[in-house]
């Protein structure tokens, strides 16, 4: 076989799932995810105290491990292209991301309030790189447009039914959207006390600071979850691999997410099911993006006010 025509084959050795999923699929597809999430990091760090500087290398290792296993194992096999697909986030993301950072804008965070927030954009702008990065790949291996979920997608699909009434996405979008600001601004203000003198000196941060959190939603849902549903869903079924891909996320916020520990792990769990499940059904990235930005704007926001509350 060419190298050319191998992208084309991974993809084919995954069928897409139209019935339910096998026990065994299920099987590997949930072992294989959990020992390249934080799981094991998190069992040997909470359970042990053990320090775990070689995480980053044992994830991608493990990813390399499953994808070629792939080659020569009928139960993995089907796998293959999703494995590909996790090793590359985890290689743009803790390999590359790392010496780009260090070598575009240094070791430690700026003091001021200002230069922090243009940080935290400028390795906004630095993911969402990698987020298009692992489009060509997908590409290469036969996903493109809706098999990839990398379309606006169906904004009035069905979302849920209410008796014999199907209720679209158009619907249940906006409100779900009202419903995540009004809850992630209400953790916000457990944490900052907004003032009108916050509020006024903290105005000229809140474009950037929105815009950071745009291109981080944008980001997230086409690495941790466009990118890896695809081949994913097409082995054991979109329901399946929304559930597996929600958990993946919400272990991945376990340290350094907002909330973090098992707060972040089950609210950005459940935040993870809600993106994968509108992602899944209108087979695009709109309605996971504004989702995804209803909880973002809010958090970038109380960043912005704490920032400049930490000035005075």
């Amino acid at each position: 076989m060419s190298l050319q025509s191998q992208p084309d084959a991974i993809a084919r050795e995954a069928a897409p799932a139209t019935t339910a999923p096998q026990a065994g699929h299920l099987i590997v597809a949930w072992i294989s995810t959990l020992l390249v999430s934080r799981l094991p990091e998190i069992a040997l760090r909470e359970g042990f105290e053990a320090d775990v500087p070689w995480i980053n290398i044992a994830w991608i290792a493990m990813a390399a491990t499953f994808v070629g296993l792939g080659a020569v194992l009928p139960a993995i096999r089907p796998f293959r292209a999703y494995f590909l697909i996790i090793l590359t986030v985890l290689i743009l993301t803790t390999v590359i991301d790392p010496l780009i950072r260090g070598a575009l804008l240094g070791g430690g965070a700026p003091a001021d309030s200002d230069p922090q927030l243009r940080r935290l954009f400028a390795e906004r702008v630095l993911l969402a790189a990698y987020a298009l990065g692992i489009v060509p790949v997908l590409g290469v291996m036969g996903y493109r447009g809706r098999d990839a979920y990398l379309t606006v997608g169906q904004l009035t699909a069905t979302a849920l039914r209410i008796g014999r009434r199907d209720v679209s996405w158009a619907i249940v979008g906006p409100v779900a959207m009202v419903g995540l600001l009004a809850m992630t601004a209400a953790f916000g203000l457990s944490i900052v006390t907004p003032t009108a003198d916050l509020w006024s000196r903290a105005l000229p941060l809140l474009p950037i600071a929105w815009l950071a959190a745009a291109l981080n939603a944008f980001s997230e849902e086409v690495l941790y979850r466009a990118g890896p549903l695809g081949p994913l869903a097409r082995v054991i079924g979109p329901g399946a691999a929304v559930w597996i891909l929600a958990v993946w996320f919400g272990l991945g916020h376990w340290y350094g997410g907002i909330p973090s520990g098992v707060m972040g792990l089950v609210l950005a769990g459940s935040l993870g099911l809600l993106f994968g499940k509108a992602m899944a059904e209108t087979r695009g990235l709109a309605w996971p993006w504004a989702l995804h930005f209803s909880a973002d704007v809010a958090i970038y926001t109380f960043l912005a006010l704490g920032a400049v509350a930490g000035t005075t």
